[in-house]
């Protein structure tokens, strides 16, 4: 039988491996507020790709913007899965996909209560692929 302090330092090291996951779902949440809708993200990437892609017409960049938005969605939810499998679901890929398609939901659940933004299935299911993404990299990284 374990004595109480090798319970105690087991549990502080759990909850290590939690922190890296915590601070990422920080900032996937900081990234559902308002401050980071199209309308203000738009304030900072637009004027990049009229420098990048200076003949680029009005739908054009529109367009980029909006690609750029949904590349970030499937790139936050890969790392989140990532983060997942190489600290507190270490051996359980199904679990930590699992666990980010239900943030994926819960986040997208919050963005009802957030003016200026808008809550998507599409999103959702982008946020997934994300994570799935990961899950193949995840197993063709494992069979090398």
């Amino acid at each position: 039988m374990a004595n109480s302090s090798s319970i105690a330092v087991a549990t502080h090291s759990g909850i290590k491996l939690w922190i890296p996951t915590i601070l990422w779902v920080v900032v996937l949440f900081v990234l559902s507020t308002s401050g980071f809708s199209a309308a203000n993200t738009s304030r900072i990437i637009v004027p990049i790709l009229r420098f990048l892609l200076p003949g680029a017409s009005d739908s054009t960049i529109v367009i980029l913007h909006g690609l750029i938005r949904k590349a970030a969605h499937f790139t936050n939810y890969a790392i989140l899965f990532w983060i997942l499998i190489r600290g507190p679901m270490v051996g359980r890929p199904y679990a930590a996909l699992m666990l980010c398609v239900c943030y994926a939901a819960l986040d997208e659940g919050h963005q009802i209560l957030v003016p200026g933004r808008t809550p998507s299935l599409y999103d959702v299911a982008l946020d997934s692929s994300g994570a799935l993404f990961g899950r193949f990299l995840n197993a063709a990284v494992s069979e090398l």
